[in-house]
């Protein structure tokens, strides 16, 4: 229970020796709860002073013997002391936890991705959130613009005080170190097509070359047609699957050749070399290869012509009398462990995107102004949009776009 009658509701059920009082910012309580007609039963209360628990407010936890029956009858009859006491709505605790200061945006956010990951690269990027990687550098640009903007303001609103202005040197400076960190921010959510969330493998290559077969062995199932007749793939698939522990998405494409077959061969080869553009790493599938793996240049390569990057690519010789699946898997986890980790979850990434790129334009217009009245008001600009990341500046749409996606008791 959270909320100023917290403490009040609780007294009317649980049975402790003297008064039930938040002396202390933390107390844990032994007691018995007296709820006719059950016999008493033991519990344990955690109680929070306002200003020290999660939500900010007054805190109440009752730990106690977890049968459904008592839970509901103790729900029961809190409801009832009051018609200030109600339940909670979805994401109602982590919402007062921001509205009270105690967290952030995205924050916030990273909780909820806590309580939805499914995998331990899920679970390590939400922690990382909520442990502040994106709302310490976040803040520190904001203080950097604000302070910056405090003395270009008092210069200009106090004019006849002889306040200094700040120096021309040292603004140009300040205002190529934020807007570097904008873009560093802006970085991180636009690497690897990160609104999706997981990294994707395509696997390419010449047409009939045996893609569409490796793509139903990795996902384990027939979902890809196969056929000797080139040209059986036109449109891409696509499935999630885990590979080697690590969530990504897989991506079969239409056969690469130095000639397309027709108007639709065309249309599907175009296709594929779009999704090779953003693969974070590529399986490229032939049944023989002459190379060696120890050499990936593009003088080496004639199929570097259709692979935007060699070094994100991984060559899979199809045509083989051992099944070479094995070590596939392990040559391409290691180049998927080996890109940065930048730990920001896909929904904070996608509701970031407009207002890091807003920012950073108006950051980029300053370097070629001199007015210091425009440049003051293009660095609000840049504050207000960093704002509506961190939540200083917020709407009622942006707050139940976020907290909507909570379950109760969040």
């Amino acid at each position: 229970m959270s909320g100023q009658r917290a403490v009040f509701a609780v007294k009317t059920i649980a049975e402790v020796s003297g008064t039930l009082t938040l002396t202390q910012r933390t107390m844990f309580v032994d007691t018995q709860i007296i709820l006719p007609p059950f016999p008493p039963f033991p519990a344990k209360l955690l109680l929070w002073q306002e200003g020290h628990s999660y939500t900010g407010d007054e805190t109440v936890e009752i730990h106690t013997i977890g049968s459904p029956v008592l839970l509901d009858a103790i729900m029961a009859v809190l409801l009832a002391v009051s018609d200030d006491i109600r339940l909670a709505k979805p994401g109602e605790f982590t919402l007062r936890a921001f509205l009270s200061g105690r967290l952030d945006l995205p924050q916030a956010e990273a909780v909820l991705g806590v309580i939805d990951a499914t995998d331990h690269a899920d679970l390590k990027t939400a922690l990382q959130q909520l442990a502040g990687n994106v709302s310490a550098p976040l803040s520190t640009v904001r203080t950097l613009l604000f302070d910056t903007l405090a003395q270009l303001e008092a210069s200009l609103d106090f004019a006849d005080e002889e306040i200094p202005a700040i120096a021309e040197q040292e603004l140009r400076r300040t205002l190529t170190e934020a807007f570097e960190q904008v873009d560093q921010l802006r970085q991180r959510i636009t690497h690897r097509g990160i609104a999706e969330g997981k990294p994707k493998i395509v696997l390419a290559g010449p047409p009939n070359a045996g893609k569409s077969t490796l793509f139903n062995k990795l996902v384990r199932k027939d979902a890809a047609l196969v056929s000797p007749l080139a040209g059986t793939t036109r449109d891409y698939l696509e499935a999630a699957i885990d590979w080697d522990g690590i969530p990504v998405v897989l991506m079969d494409t239409a056969g690469i050749g130095d000639a397309a077959l027709d108007e639709l061969d065309k249309s599907a080869q175009t296709i594929a070399h779009e999704l090779l553009k953003q693969a974070d790493v590529i399986v490229y599938c032939a049944e023989e290869l002459t190379h060696t793996k120890a050499r990936r240049h593009e003088e080496d390569l004639p199929l570097c012509a259709f692979v935007p990057s060699c070094e994100k690519t991984v060559y899979f010789q199809t045509k083989t009398a051992n099944d070479p699946l094995e070590s596939l898997i392990k040559e391409v986890s290691a180049l998927l462990r080996r890109q940065p980790d930048y730990g920001m979850l896909p929904n904070t990434a996608l509701r970031c995107r407009e207002s890091l790129i807003a920012a950073g334009e108006s950051l980029s217009r300053t370097q070629q102004l001199t007015d210091a009245s425009l440049i003051a008001l293009e660095i609000r600009g840049a504050v207000n949009q960093l704002g509506l990341i961190d939540g200083t500046v917020h709407t009622e749409d942006i707050l139940d776009n976020i907290f909507s996606r909570f379950c109760i008791g969040k």
